[in-house]
């Protein structure tokens, strides 16, 4: 791979992690209602889920998928019902008072990544555009894709759930705030929509 691929594959990175989806929009909400340190553990986990899903894309899932057919059928639904449920619990954080609702789990952020459109996606495409072909072997092309998207979702997921924080910080723990946290639930459900259609 060259010096030019790898840095237009660097900046593909930086543009399709920094932007908007649901990975994004959820640290966003939990640094808002919640901090960054209740954010940090959930960020982990998410980018774990990502690492599995990076490589099952690499070593061949992603082909499949591609292809459409059934299994991609059934993953829509799976991804649509779990990121109404992952709006709901944000949604929680901020109409409930703080003793009555569970925060995020590890758990619960390891399948942010594998259930989200946007992140097979952005997948599917890196893997295709810059390393189908590229004449390096197959692990080799895994872990440029999977360290790659580890480091910028890493580093953009930080930054939303501080953009979070800062908010609440503007806002205040009140009415302000609810209305902002419901509406970046409802973004997150419509960037999971709008990525389903692509």
């Amino acid at each position: 791979m060259d010096l030019s691929t790898l840095a237009a594959f660097a900046l593909f990175v930086a543009v399709m992690t920094g932007t908007p989806g649901p990975g994004n929009l959820t640290f966003m909400a939990i640094g808002a209602t919640s901090g960054y340190r209740t954010a940090f553990p959930v960020i982990v986990a998410s980018q774990l889920g990502s690492l599995v899903l990076n490589l099952c894309v690499a070593f061949g899932l992603g082909q499949v998928m591609a292809e459409g057919g059934p299994l991609v059928t059934v993953f829509k639904v799976l991804s649509m019902t779990y990121m109404a449920y992952l709006a709901w619990r944000i949604v929680s954080l901020s109409i409930k008072p703080k003793g009555d609702v569970r925060l995020p789990s590890f758990w619960e952020g390891i399948l942010i990544h594998p259930l989200s459109p946007k992140t097979w996606a952005m997948s599917l495409v890196a893997f295709t555009t810059f390393f189908a072909g590229n004449g390096l072997a197959l692990g080799e092309n895994a872990a440029l894709l999977t360290g790659g998207l580890l480091i910028g979702g890493t580093i953009a997921h930080s930054i939303w759930a501080l953009v979070g924080v800062s908010i609440l910080a503007v806002l205040g723990d009140g009415p302000l705030l609810r209305a902002t946290t419901i509406t970046m639930a409802g973004g997150m459900l419509a960037a999971t929509a709008w990525a389903m259609l692509l």
